[in-house]
């Protein structure tokens, strides 16, 4: 039986985490197996993804400075060796381990919080994840969120997101070229954040300027060469994979690479595959990339000036969403890609493209637009720098991520005010300048809505 005052045994890992949730910011320090006095500022947020179970929880060891870790919850120590931590890099940053039941013997676990023990008498009333008493953006009596000093606060944070990827890129140009620079951030973009290193060194090995030398008497020629440079680089063709090529297009690719031989070892060959859905393949989106940069305009002109072209146009046009429809890549029914989501794996049923509309905007929001930015205070156009802002402006919403949903939740924030690009791109530099640390006293939307008496609504 346990003590007074403890927590009844949670019946699944999922219930201890709300426990954590609810009550580790109100126990006080807690120690762990170790000794060490842990203090915990921030519990962390769950985030959906294989890997820990919260990330970004913020905590102060023996009274030191308030560092980030993730928390890793099991019911059982033990389980950190049965569910394959111990082999995964993915738990090998700083983390805390909370059990509810320790284990004997054993090695090579991190160190472990008890959790009867340490979250005693902590817990909040049932329910939602609590915020921490105090949090400045946080008023649920006047709902400050509403106003409109927040949401310009946002939209602003928004334009700097802009201006500081813009001046990122312009030292890519005038270190790499602007074709090259463009390209990179591209496939940057088209990593997305489980393989962004990985579309980097695949931009290093297959070069724009190499890409641009693959023409071939038709557009379904170049087509193949590129793609298969690209997927070649990558280590992703079925004989760096030990498969078969079965389908004519694979064998298309195999025999294009091989034109081209000898080659040296393949750049890249760690991919991230098991937070990454199967129509985003990295076999996928270079494909994609591939039919992007080997359209028969591109072929003809300087990439860069090319887009920058297109952004310019669209501002003449009085609209840049015609843009989101350049950057989309259809397939055809009859298309190898249409029926498969790699070179050896079919797909369950057709994916007509392989960028839809949201993902070209992505796209857009975090390639292509911050880099027409950057070429333009690079070559002192200034027309370029106004056309990008005034596209970012235009945009609607890209979608929501579990980053913006976490700040809308947070702020209280309508999210049908926040339907733009900008607003999207503003949250997500709130959240990693300030929320994601939780200095709240630095934090633009927080101090916007300590500005607002309480009680005042959206139309005050």
């Amino acid at each position: 039986m346990g003590r007074v005052g403890d927590p009844p045994r949670p019946a699944t890992e999922a219930e201890l985490v709300q426990l954590w949730l609810e009550a580790a910011t109100r126990v006080g320090p807690m120690r762990d197996s170790l000794g060490r006095s842990i203090e915990v500022v921030y519990p962390g947020r769950r985030t959906g993804l294989a890997g820990p179970d919260l990330q970004d929880a913020i905590v102060s060891i023996d009274g030191g400075p308030a560092r980030r870790v993730d928390v890793e919850v099991h019911l059982h120590e033990a389980s950190w060796e049965r569910h394959g931590h111990d082999t995964d890099a993915r738990y090998a940053g700083e983390l805390l381990h909370l059990v509810w039941t320790a284990a004997r013997g054993g090695s090579g676990r991190p160190p472990y919080i008890l959790a009867p023990r340490a979250l005693a008498g902590g817990r909040a009333r049932r329910g939602r994840q609590t915020k921490a008493d105090g949090w400045p953006c946080w008023n649920a009596a006047g709902r400050p969120a509403d106003g409109a000093e927040v949401r310009g606060a946002i939209r602003a944070e928004g334009v700097r997101r802009q201006a500081e990827r813009a001046a990122a890129l312009e030292s890519d140009i005038e270190a790499l070229g602007a074709d090259q620079a463009l390209y990179r951030a591209v496939m940057r973009a088209l990593g997305y954040s489980a393989n962004t290193r990985q579309f980097e060194a695949v931009a290093e090995a297959a070069p724009i300027e190499l890409l641009g030398a693959l023409a071939g008497p038709s557009l379904g020629e170049r087509r193949v060469r590129v793609e298969a440079e690209l997927l070649g680089a990558a280590g992703l063709l079925p004989s760096q994979r030990g498969q078969p090529a079965e389908h004519p297009h694979v064998r298309a690719l195999e025999e294009a690479w091989a034109y081209t031989a000898p080659r040296a070892a393949p750049a890249v060959g760690d991919w991230t595959l098991a937070a990454v859905r199967p129509h985003n393949r990295p076999a996928r989106r270079l494909a994609a990339a591939a039919r992007l940069l080997s359209t028969a305009p591109l072929a003809r002109r300087s990439l860069s000036e090319r887009v920058a072209g297109l952004v310019l146009a669209a501002i003449d046009r009085g609209s840049g969403r015609d843009l989101v429809g350049w950057f989309e890549v259809r397939v055809g029914p009859e298309d190898f890609w249409a029926r498969h989501l790699d070179v050896g794996r079919r797909a369950a049923r057709p994916l007509p493209a392989l960028i839809g509309r949201g993902r070209s905007q992505e796209l857009l929001v975090n390639a292509v637009l911050p880099f027409t930015a950057a070429l333009g205070g690079w070559s002192k156009r200034p027309e370029l720098v106004a056309a990008a802002g005034s596209v970012l402006a235009d945009l609607g919403a890209v979608g929501w991520n579990r980053h913006t949903r976490y700040m809308a939740d947070t702020l209280q924030l309508e999210r049908r005010g926040l339907g733009s690009a900008l607003a999207q791109q503003g949250l997500l530099r709130i959240y990693r300048r300030w929320c994601r640390a939780k200095q709240c006293g630095e934090c633009p939307a927080a101090n916007a809505a300590a500005a607002i008496p309480a009680g005042a609504g959206a139309g005050e």
